[in-house]
This record gives structure tokens, sequence and C-alpha cells, in this order.
């Protein structure tokens, strides 16, 4: 059949959409999903999308922003404080790995410039779904996750360094394999030191002026605009388009916009960098995977076993743990999605060969597709390796919550920590009373978690997460759920397990008060009602503190001006400015290193009032220390910050590189 450009690209999405509700079912990457759609409808597979479709461009411009994404989360002071990781583990790993892949890549009779693309595709791992599962199985906060976080780090890095080298390998202009480098890199220099004078003189001033005018589809546009412009440019250079993103990402990730604009643009990063996935696909040759599937699935647990063995004793040189150098090394095994994105570049100079690109490709969803499951038994495998096989280790995040929180009595279990959630947290914190709180925004969960409080990745409506944050040991639960049917489903949830616990509910509005009742809800507290401070006097009344102490205590939040409930910690779906433009105040959680200037220094030290931000709290060990002039800081302490997205940038630079 003749289909139309349109026709084909409406047939992609429309088995997207039933594709990606079936993984998600299934709790595997909505990147694999993408990959299966291309190969199923490719030519080499059912022949619906025939060789003359192309969505090269579109695909590249969606790892535009995937560069522009990561480049707006790249934070020099973060990458300097943690370099012993970064450039130390990171640095030599994808050094190492690349040049024993690329070794055997020469033995085996493949071309230098197609060894290189290869070698350093498989040396990188998959960001999107290793820093996924570590968020899923609460595990950001741990050795192993640290570590696996300031690899991929380094990883990103060097993924722009390889995109500025592959076209200098396909020999433009017909120069020499050294001329060509040497342009390319004068040309990256040259381009980024452009940018760099743009991203301090001129952005900055133009989002001010563009945020005064308080047009959300102005704001994005803006976003759009600059991020291919820059993309545009690096083409001008016959550089990678993904080069343009990055820096571009990079220059507004230094301004205090740069949360604003990475929400903006998701919807349009997802769906775009979806169809590079699915070109990915496309590419695929079905006949050849069936015909060397054996091989492949050698060469993707040669890969696995190789660089688990490599990250692990890497790690284990710089000083870690035995068991956590090993989870490290699991963590990393896989290539990724940067992989894709350098065979793709390689293809359109030429510089592998169709069956090469597709065995490469396999080989890297292979690897990608076993990830899951290997974090998730990477603490048994860590055991057993490292010899302590009698050691309960967590299997999956209910075991997680469970070991973390075994500890804990007589708390409150807040489900849902969005605005509402934290300001009731604020309250218990200065009361010295304990809460284990459950979110599913892994933005809300990475920020509290930097902070040291006692926030868990998970869906509520998964009983046995809530059992497992001690459910039959708590004193009150809380639910502050956004949805009115995920509040319901959470409380039948609970109630089916334990009847006696009270459980405190905020909704919306009163239309479900009945019904929430009927089901088994102690309370139930429209938000209508002045909200957060309702919710809070309600939770102090039920926890027996005396009547007349909450009213003078919420009488002078009021007369305050609600100074306590200032400031939340963002996530995906908050806003950075108010109704009128001005910026809204967010708390924001710092871990020190090793090599933070503010390690050995005071609290009087730190002179964060300088920078407008406000100094909330400092966590040591998962406890609260009293905030006194003298307090010295150490390494592993959790700072949380309060002010503008400026200021706790500001702040933060302090606190890491100490201006």
């Amino acid at each position: 059949m003749d289909f139309g450009f349109f026709n084909q690209l409406l047939i992609i999405f429309s088995v997207s959409v039933f594709a990606i509700a079936l993984f998600h079912r299934l709790h595997i990457p909505d990147t694999l999903a993408y990959l299966m759609v291309g190969l199923v409808l490719g030519p080499t597979a059912t022949g619906i999308i025939d060789t003359s479709f192309d969505i090269t461009l579109l695909a590249e411009i969606g790892v535009v922003f995937l560069l522009f994404s990561l480049g707006l989360e790249f934070s020099l002071a973060n990458v300097l404080a943690m370099r012993r990781i970064v450039f130390g583990l990171g640095g030599l790993q994808v050094m190492i790995c690349t040049l024993l892949i690329g070794f055997c890549g020469l033995l085996l009779g493949f071309s230098p410039a197609g060894t290189l693309v290869m070698a350093a595709g498989l040396s990188l791992s998959s960001t999107a779904i290793v820093s996924k599962e570590l968020t899923r199985r609460n595990e950001l906060r741990s050795r192993h996750g640290q570590l696996t976080i300031g690899t991929l780090i380094f990883q990103d890095i060097a993924a722009v360094l390889f995109l500025i080298l592959i076209p200098a390998l396909a020999g433009i202009g017909g120069t020499s394999l050294t001329e060509s480098l040497l342009l390319s890199l004068g040309k990256g220099i040259g381009f980024v030191a452009f940018m760099v004078l743009v991203g301090r003189y001129i952005l900055p001033r133009m989002f001010h002026e563009i945020a005064r005018t308080k047009s959300e589809e102005l704001f994005v546009l803006s976003a759009i605009v600059v991020c291919l412009m820059a993309a545009w440019l690096t083409h001008l250079l016959d550089l990678s388009m993904a080069l343009g993103g990055f820096v571009a990402g990079m220059m507004l990730g230094e301004s205090h916009y740069r949360h604003q604009i990475e929400t903006d643009i998701r919807p349009f990063r997802d769906i775009l960098l979806g169809l590079f996935f699915v070109s990915v696909g496309l590419m695929l040759n079905l006949d050849l995977f069936i015909a060397n599937w054996h091989m492949i699935l050698l060469a993707a647990t040669g890969l696995i076993l190789f660089k688990a063995s490599m990250i692990t004793m890497l790690a284990w040189f710089i000083n870690n743990g035995k068991k956590t150098a090993i989870r490290t090394g699991i963590s990393l095994a896989q290539s990724g999605e940067f992989c894709f994105a350098l065979v793709a570049l390689a293809n359109q100079f030429h510089l592998l060969q169709p069956g090469t690109s597709s065995f490469v490709l396999s080989v890297t969803i292979v690897s990608m597709a076993a990830t899951p499951l290997l974090i998730r038994y990477s603490g048994p495998l860590a055991d057993f390796f490292a010899g302590q096989k009698q050691h309960k280790e967590p299997r999956n995040e209910t075991d997680v919550i469970s070991q973390q929180t075994e500890d804990v009595n007589q708390h409150i279990l807040i489900l849902g920590y969005g605005r509402v959630g934290q300001a009731i947290s604020h309250f218990l914190r200065e009361d010295n009373l304990p809460f284990v709180a459950i979110d599913d925004d892994p933005i809300h969960v990475r920020e509290a978690s930097r902070a040291g409080e006692p926030v868990f990745f998970g869906d509520c409506r998964r009983t046995e997460l809530v059992q497992a944050a001690g459910l039959h040991r708590a004193r009150m639960v809380v639910i502050c759920i956004d949805s009115s049917q995920a509040a319901q489903d959470t409380l039948k949830g609970i109630r089916s397990v334990n009847r006696n616990v009270p459980i405190l509910i905020r909704t919306r509005d009163d239309n479900k008060m009945n019904e929430l009742k009927a089901n088994g809800a102690t309370q139930v507290v429209p938000e209508v009602l002045e909200s957060s401070l309702v919710i809070v006097s309600h939770v102090l009344t039920m926890l027996g503190q005396p009547e007349h102490s909450i009213a003078q205590r919420i009488q002078s939040v009021r007369r305050e001006h609600y100074d306590i409930l200032h400031g939340f910690f963002f996530g995906q779906s908050e806003a950075l400015r108010t109704i009128e433009g001005e910026p809204c105040e967010l708390l924001h959680g710092v871990t020190l290193p090793d090599e933070a200037w503010a390690v050995g220094k005071t609290v009087s030290d730190l002179s964060l009032e300088k920078s407008g931000v406000i100094l909330k709290w400092v966590s040591r060990d998962d406890e609260s220390l009293p905030l006194a002039p003298n307090l010295k800081l150490y390494p592993g302490d959790s700072l949380l910050l309060k002010g503008t997205q400026k200021q706790i940038e500001q702040g933060e630079n302090r606190l890491l590189r100490g201006k």
C-alpha cells in the first residue's frame, strides 16, 4: 500500500500508545516499547512502514532535546564537588572500556573509525533506565547509587565529546583524520565559547523579560527556539546538532529558570525522543536477529560481564567496599541510549555497515532489557560474589522501604508528599515527631532525599508498600493524594489490612466526604478550608496536643504571614513562579560530598545570608542537629536550603565551591 508520511506517522503514534500501555503494566521501560514498535513495523518484520519513510530529522531533534535536558541538569559545582567519582571512576571506566572494546573490534577486522564508534557507544550506560530504577528502588541515597550517578555524569559528558568526533572521523571535506579532529575540536571550543558569552549576557535578560509577560506559550516557545537555534549553528559548523542542544541547555541551566524550562519541554522531548527510538527499531534487521540470536545473546552477556567486572574493579580500587563496588558494576553493565545516537550519527556518515549497526543495536537492546532485572537482584548477586550469602539484602522497593523504616515506631505515615504533605512534615519535625512519607513523583523524592527526609518512591495504592513503611506500627496515616480515586483506592487498601489506625484524608472539595468516611476515613478535610493550616491543626489534635497550644501556634503562623509554610520541594507539576510572575520560595537539599568547600566549616563560616538563602536545618545520619553557629559540617551531612531558585543556586555554589 502507498502510505503518505502523515499516515505512517499516525500508525507509529497509534501503535506506540498500545505498546507503552502494555510495557507499563509489565514494568518495562518506555524506551524498549518504542524500539519494539520500530522493529515490528519495520521493513524486515511486517513491512507496514516501508523503506521510503524517513523520520531522521524528527528523530535527530528528539536527540537534541535529550541533550538539551541533560545540559539543563548539568551543574559544574556538583561535578567539581564529585570530581573523585566523576573524573576518577567515570573517566577511567569510559577510557578503559573504550580501549579494550576497540582493541577487540580491530582484531575482528573492523575499520578504525567504525571500531571507535562501536567501542564508544558500548562503553556508555543507560542514564534513563539506571536513574529511573535507582529512584524507583529508593537507592539514590545509597553509596552505590552515588557512585553510579557520578559515573553516569561523566558518561554524559563523554557522549557529547564523541558526538563531536564522529563527523571528524568521516573526514568531511577530504581532509586527513588529524586535520578533521583538530578542526572539529576547534569548532567545538569556539562554539562553546560563543554560547558562554550568549548565556552570560543575553539569555538571562531575555528570559527575564519573557517571564514578565506571564505568557506560558511565549516561555515554552522561547526555550524551544534557543535549543533549535543552537542545534542549527552546530549543523552549520558540520558538528552534531545534539552538541548544540547540550550547550544551550548547559547555558540555560546556569539561570534560575532551568527547572521551569525542563518541565515545560518534557512533553516535546519525550515524544520526539520516542520517534528517535522508533527510527532505531526501523534500522534493526529482524532476519539478522533471528539468524544470529545466539551470537547476539552471547555478545550481550559478554558485554554485561565485561563492564560489570571492569567497573567493579575500578570502584573497589578507589577505596569503596567490595559489595558496593559489585552493585555499582552491575548497575552500569549495560549499553544505553547514547549508543543508539552514536550509531545513528555514524550511519549518516557511512562509518558502519548496515549489518554491523543492526548487530550492535541488537546487543544494546538486549543489555538494556536485562538492566531492571539485574538492578533488582544486584544485592543478592553482590552478597554471593562478596561471600556474604547470609546477609539479608532488600530485593525490591518494598524490602528497601521496610529495611530503612524498621526502627521507626509510633510514626505518622504521610501518603503523598506534595505541598500539603510537606507542610505537615514541617510541623512534625518541629515537634520531633517521627514520620515516613511515600510519593510517586521522582523529583519530589530526589529533592527530599538530598535533604535527609524519610521520603520513599512508590505508588501509595500498593498496600504492600504502605505496610513496608510501618503501617501496623504507625500512630496515624495522612493521605494527601491529588486524585480522589487514588485516595479512595489507598484508603480501601489500608482498611483491608488495618481497621484501627486513624486515617486523615485531604481532599480538594467536599464532594467525596461521605463516601470516604463510609470507607473508613477518620477525618476528611476539604482543601478549600484554609488547606494546609486546617490539616495541620487536625493532625496535631489527633496526636494529642493541647488545643489551646494548637490555636496559639496557628495564630502565630498567621501573624508571621505563614512563613513556616513558605517553600516546597519542587516536582514535575509545580511552577517555579507565581501567577503574578514572582519567583516562588523553594526547598532544596544539598548533601555534602567529601571535596565540598563547606566540609570542615561551621555554620557561621558559611555566610549564606549573602546569597539570601536560609539554612533550615542540618541532618546527619538521618537525625536533625541543633542549628548553632559553631556547628561543624562533615561529609555526608544533608543541608536544607530555603529561598528562590536563584538564591538556592547561589547558596549551593557557596556550599560546594565556596563562591
